[in-house]
């Protein structure tokens, strides 16, 4: 026992002089670059997306297929299978219907509602993972409500929602 103890506290001694070694030390450490710099830069040279960020809570859709067209541009960014890209694109649409409903009109919350569970009962069969799935659909939420406007919107529809019951998804919830 003794002789392992030993082992294991002359491996954590080694760890904690290895980390504190390497030089340097002392001189000033060069100014970090901003945040807001960063992302301009990374956005500039395609290398970061850049997402809707206006007011409007409906965002820019050109081709009029339900889905913000940075979040589209957002799913075909990521490494999805076909199935799952789809099934991301039926959330996003789903999740677009969710912001943009009146909110004073039952028929069209519930058919939102609806819509919104088969979405993510298709995402969620058609990840790779358990894991995967609630990634994705993590990941898609925060890139589809991702302003004021948008949040407050989501918000006041999870309000509309709340205390009610929908029901299951047929099938696996994909259209």
């Amino acid at each position: 026992m003794l002789n392992k103890t030993t082992r294991l506290l002359g491996l954590v001694a080694l760890g904690v002089l290895t980390g504190c070694g390497g030089g340097g030390g002392g001189g000033e450490a060069a100014p970090a670059e901003a945040t807001s710099a960063v992302v301009s830069r990374l956005q500039t040279n395609g290398t970061l997306l850049t997402l809707d960020r206006t007011t409007a809570v409906a965002g820019t859709d050109a081709n009029g297929d339900g889905v913000r067209d940075d979040v589209t541009t957002w799913i075909g960014a990521q490494s999805y299978a076909a199935d799952v890209s789809k099934a991301a694109t039926q959330l996003a649409k789903a999740y677009q219907s969710v912001l943009t409903v009146a909110v004073t009109d039952d028929a069209a919350v519930r058919a939102a509602r609806l819509a919104s569970s088969d979405a993510v009962e298709c995402l969620m069969q058609k990840a790779p993972s358990i894991e995967a799935g609630y990634k994705a659909v993590a990941d898609l939420r925060r890139v589809t409500i991702n302003t004021d406007a948008r949040v407050k919107a989501y918000l006041t529809y999870v309000e509309k929602v709340n205390d009610t019951v929908a029901r299951a998804p047929e099938g696996d919830g994909c259209v």
